[in-house]
């Protein structure tokens, strides 16, 4: 069931985690704020569940990232969770009284108390957190949001409107790809796209939306060609590279590796010039390694995944396609390449700055 893991209410963010396949349709985020000695009902806000966000190391569980406006006096002040019949889920208070009632709304007359799990505490640092599943325990503040780190965007691995794909007939921008045409793999050989997705992304400015920001890869960021034009893809989708190191740390000399992952700060970095983003993803019939402005890059790859990062019309498309990944997510098969953990990649990274620089997958 639906629960707020996570909040802050100087920046009026709020985190809810729930299962990948629970319908928060018609649910709401009510806001209280201290009354005398209660804590009164101020407004509600249906939860938008848009942007979702997991855990690749924990796929039973998917995260959603609120704006919410919250009472900043941290004087017997409280939130909590309706859904679309007014019955409460969930709720939490915090301040500098341990022990009030709410009044008014849908959670009017519950009790905010250490002893029920409901009591955050009196934090000045602003954040307070707990793990999905547990209670507050009145000592949850924290100087930062406590999620896990590797925390991912929910949708699929994908390329940027204007990415050049190499096909037989020459480049070709990704959105003009069709579902029936032919890509050719880094190997050289012909794949036929089978589905195509696409999602339009608007961003903030700031951290907020840096989750979702693309990576650029600037040209010849792994050596000339490669790319041979600047590369924006979504921070999860994987590059193909081989190194002596990866055969070293890792017994294969290729891997995949998310380009969030390989972000340095200089040729590889997190675009934040852009207000809006357009991402798209194909699907072969398994998968492979295609160019992108040259770069060996992943085809998408649905797995375990799936059900977090697609839409429920979307699987509907896949299923048809292939109807036992209805039943079994891993059905389709394996990733063509060893894919490396965010450790992995951060070894990885470490070696190519003492010199051992990773190179793409043979072209």
């Amino acid at each position: 069931m639906v629960q707020i893991v996570a909040f802050n209410p100087s920046l009026s963010i709020v985190w809810l985690a729930a299962a990948p396949d629970e319908d928060l349709t018609g649910y709401s985020i009510l806001t209280y704020s201290h009354s005398g000695n209660h804590s009164s009902y101020d407004a509600s806000f249906p939860i938008n569940t848009s942007n979702p966000f997991y855990d690749p190391d924990n796929l039973s569980i998917v995260y959603y990232d609120l704006d919410q406006s919250m009472s900043l006096d941290h004087i017997r002040t409280a939130m909590a969770i309706s859904d679309q019949n007014g019955n409460v889920v969930d709720y939490v208070g915090w301040g500098n009284d341990s022990n009030f009632n709410l009044v008014g709304g849908d959670a009017g007359g519950e009790t905010v108390s250490t002893s029920n799990g409901t009591f955050a505490g009196d934090n000045d640092e602003n954040w307070y957190n707990r793990a999905p599943g547990s209670s507050w325990d009145g000592n949850n503040g924290s100087t930062d949001n406590g999620l896990p780190p590797d925390l991912t965007p929910g949708f699929p691995p994908c390329f940027t409107r204007g990415t050049f794909i190499r096909t037989p007939g020459g480049e070709r921008r990704v959105e003009t790809l069709c579902v029936g045409d032919t890509v050719l793999t880094a190997g050289g050989a012909e794949r036929q796209i089978i589905w195509i997705g696409s999602r339009r992304v608007r961003l903030t400015p700031g951290a907020r939306s840096a989750r979702l920001r693309p990576v650029a890869i600037e040209a010849g960021a792994f050596g000339p060609g490669r790319p041979y034009a600047r590369l924006r893809v979504s921070p999860q989708h994987r590059i193909a590279l081989e190194s002596r190191m990866t055969d070293l740390l890792f017994g294969e000399p290729s891997a995949l590796v998310a380009a969030k992952h390989l972000v340095n700060g200089g040729d590889v970095a997190c675009d934040t010039a852009c207000d809006e983003v357009e991402y798209f993803h194909f699907l072969l019939t398994s998968h492979d390694i295609v160019l992108s402005n040259g770069l060996a890059t992943e085809s998408y790859f649905p797995g375990p995944a799936m059900n977090v990062t697609l839409g429920s019309a979307q699987r509907a498309e896949l299923f048809e396609l292939f109807p036992e990944l209805e039943h079994d997510p891993t059905a389709y098969g394996e990733t063509c390449l060893p894919v490396l953990k965010a450790w992995e990649a951060a070894l990885l990274r470490g070696a190519a700055e003492r010199g051992e620089q990773p190179v793409p997958h043979d072209a």
